[in-house]
């Protein structure tokens, strides 16, 4: 049985402003893909409850989610004869006050 999304593909495509079908196993693979970025970059797991292993998914954690989501739709390839930009600034600003901190 397939994972229930954290953000739902009609979210998804508001933001995006699509109104087609076409693409929705795409955006489901990227959307899942942003989460698991975003669990990576900030140290722990989503959760509906904050807890000791878990951050709770906040709407900032949201909206970084989705812009990371259209970087990924619009830059669909890893090579291009455009000069590319690493994902904007204000994802891992919505994302840096839930990272956990590094001591090595």
């Amino acid at each position: 049985m397939a994972e229930k999304p954290i953000i739902e593909l009609d979210e998804i495509k508001q933001h995006l402003r699509l109104d087609h079908d076409y693409d929705d196993d795409l955006l489901t693979a990227y959307s899942l893909a942003a989460i698991e970025a975003a669990q990576n970059y900030i140290g722990k797991e989503f959760d509906e409850e904050h807890t000791t292993t878990t951050v709770k998914f906040t709407n900032g954690i949201r909206i970084g989610c989705l812009m990371f989501i259209a970087h990924l739709y619009a830059n669909r390839e890893s090579v291009t004869d455009v000069q590319q930009y690493e994902v904007p600034m204000s994802v891992t600003y919505l994302w840096k006050p839930y990272r956990e901190p590094c001591f090595y």
